[in-house]
């Protein structure tokens, strides 16, 4: 499920960073951990830049140490091309300090599977990378403790093996392809590898600017490759909210479809190759270097029906849970992430025997997915748990609203309650939806908001001050929307731009700011649940029922249903 996590809340200290357990926890699993070499240099057990301190043993050590970055070698990012980057400072660093911290961030590759070579370039690139903004934080945090080249470099090295989890899949994600079943119909616009009938038919729900659906890709065409006739491709578009070039990239490839399969799969792969350079400019020209008639196509492209079968494939992906990216169901069963071949072989091997036995029985060729997706239906769906395992007190929490921020009546049967954090991309995805259940469940729900920050998105402990001290001028709905409908800007002064607009009493509010009045009520929120259990946003808790993540509207229906008709017997 789609969702940011921390695997806990520790203070913040000079010697630890907390640990997190990574964006969209199902599309972190599976990935591999790479080498972590630097450029030139060799093993450095004990000299280090830094007079007095030794490196730790087994760090690789770059062959030369700079002192400015007018030294940097041609092609390193500098300061300035962060500059812009939202959650990134380098305030409070010495000119010194700067220096060391880029020179590491320049030195080590992300191996996030982006493909986007140092953790600097990565940064800059994809701000939203789950992994390189961290290692970014970290390195600066350790720059601000004074520390040298060699121990920022040992740990980012460190910290990549904790965020890789090598190469099986890790922690909570261990029962892979067992995840959830799914009734998955395709439209006619879908594309389609492979043969029209198929033992097995896979269908992908992807986002042509996401590094772990291009990291799966080669995975992908080896499965292809290897079952042949007896496997089927099948692509859904799922375009992540937080990526500002997929929604393009998809309609791009659904406008290219109309010239015919084989022209959209070329472009596919294209902006697979080239999935940091994904502007409009960049998809007019890749049209045209696969032999597309651009004229056609870009009439095609701006044609609002090309948009309607993206938004069709999101509505099925988003119902069926898809809410990270790449998910995959074959013959219906659910694989999350970026995985190694094998987990894609265990499940086609499985419905491979599937399929023979129903054929056997005499089921045409034809008719062998309708079969097997309607049996996936009727199997039960996982549970919202991040561990899996049963909630506490049968299930339900003891969740109170206390004076949280409430919209919806007092008498109303069902109370959601949501820990959120307004720098978190899910949390911003999962607004829609709530009202949805607002809108479908007038007079019978209530929605109360808590804070929940997380601690590496810099912005959004003030920002969720600013929405108390809002709701302490009756406005704390209204500034809630200001902010998750402008999360990349959610410094000081964006702030207090979007009270005026709100018709604030300035004063009143800047001093709450100012003194911190609500930072202690913002931590006791967040302590608060902590102790139910909340480890990543959005979580919510409908009648005390936990449901985690940017979940779709049938989640929080099933839940309401369930808790409505309890209410009547």
């Amino acid at each position: 499920m789609a969702q940011e996590t921390i695997s806990s809340r520790p203070a913040w200290t000079a010697a630890i960073w907390p640990l997190v357990t990574g964006l969209a926890v199902g599309f972190l699993v599976g990935r591999e951990t790479g080498s972590h070499g630097a450029s030139g240099g060799a093993s450095a057990d004990s000299a280090s830049d830094k007079a007095g301190e030794a490196v730790p043993a087994g760090t690789k050590m770059p062959v030369k140490i700079y002192h400015s970055e007018s030294e940097f070698p041609e092609g390193w990012t500098k300061s300035a091309d962060l500059a812009s980057v939202t959650g990134v400072s380098f305030d409070g660093l010495t000119p010194q300090q700067k220096v060391t911290v880029l020179q590491a961030l320049n030195e080590r590759d992300c191996e996030c599977g982006c493909g986007m070579g140092k953790i600097a370039g990565c940064v800059k690139k994809d701000p939203n990378c789950p992994r390189s903004p961290i290692l970014a934080r970290l390195a600066i945090d350790l720059g601000k403790q004074g520390k040298g080249l060699g121990a920022i470099l040992a740990a980012i090295d460190d910290k990549q093996k904790s965020l890789g989890g090598g190469s099986a899949p890790s922690g909570n994600a261990a029962p892979q392809g067992d995840a959830g079943s799914k009734k998955i119909v395709p439209f006619a616009h879908n594309q389609r590898r492979g043969a029209k009938a198929t033992k097995v038919t896979m269908v992908e729900f992807s986002d042509f600017q996401c590094p772990f659906c291009k990291r799966s890709e080669p995975t992908v065409k080896a499965v292809l490759d290897k079952y042949g006739k007896d496997l089927a491709l099948v692509w859904m578009n799922q375009p992540l909210p937080f990526h500002d070039h997929a929604m393009d990239a998809a309609t791009a490839f659904q406008a290219a479809a109309r010239q015919g399969a084989d022209k959209a799969w070329k472009l596919h792969d294209k902006m697979y190759e080239n999935n940091t350079a994904l502007t409009r400019a960049d998809l007019e020209k890749y049209a045209g270097d696969v032999g597309l008639n651009v004229a056609k196509w870009k009439k095609d492209w701006d044609d609002p029906k090309i948009k309607d079968e993206v938004s069709q494939d999101m509505k099925v992906g988003t119902a069926a849970g898809a809410n990270g990216t790449p998910t995959f169901f074959i013959n219906g069963r659910e694989l999350v992430g970026a995985q190694e071949a094998s987990a894609f072989e265990k499940i086609i091997d499985d419905e491979i025997k599937e399929a023979d036995a129903l054929i056997k029985k005499g089921t045409p060729l034809k008719d062998v997915y309708t079969k097997r997706i309607e049996t996936a239906a009727l199997a039960p769906a996982p549970s919202p748990s991040p561990s899996g395992a049963p909630d506490d007190q049968g299930g339900k929490f003891d969740v109170q609203v206390g004076d949280a921020p409430v919209k919806g009546p007092a008498s109303a049967p069902i109370t959601v309650v949501a820990w959120s954090d307004f720098q978190c991309p899910f949390c911003s995805r999962a607004v829609p939806t709530v009202r949805q259940v607002e809108e479908a469940y007038k007079g019978k729900v209530r929605i109360a908001f808590k804070q929940f920050p997380l601690p590496f998105h810099d912005k959004a402990h003030l920002a969720a001050e600013a929405a108390l001290a809002a709701n302490e001028q009756g406005k704390f709905w209204q500034m809630h929307d200001k902010l998750f409908a402008n999360q990349q800007a959610l410094d000081r002064p964006a702030l207090e731009k979007y009270a005026q607009e709100l018709g604030l009493d300035m004063a009143k509010f800047k001093a709450a700011l100012d003194s911190g009045k609500f930072k202690d009520k913002v931590d006791a929120e967040d302590k608060e649940g902590a102790a139910f259990g909340v480890t990543g946003t959005p979580t919510f808790f409908i009648n005390g029922t936990r449901l985690v993540g940017a979940q779709p509207f049938e989640s929080f229906k099933a839940a309401i249903d369930k808790e409505l008709k309890g209410s009547k017997g």
